[in-house]
């Protein structure tokens, strides 16, 4: 599953049913760590692909 499919399910489960503040805080806590690997997952991308271009000629 990619980090931004399980983001989106998160925010549904949010939405749909009610959440307690501990339950809720919990649940944007996994929201905040899906999103940050999401970053670091396009970084690493992006620092590739710089380097495959710059060994280009």
């Amino acid at each position: 599953m990619e980090y931004k499919e399980a983001v989106d399910i998160l925010k549904r489960l949010v939405e749909k049913h009610p959440l307690d503040a501990e339950e809720k805080e919990a649940v944007m806590t996994a929201i905040g760590v899906l999103v940050w690997g999401a970053l670091g997952k396009s970084k690493t991308r992006a620092i590739k692909a710089k380097r495959a271009k710059r060994t280009q000629w």
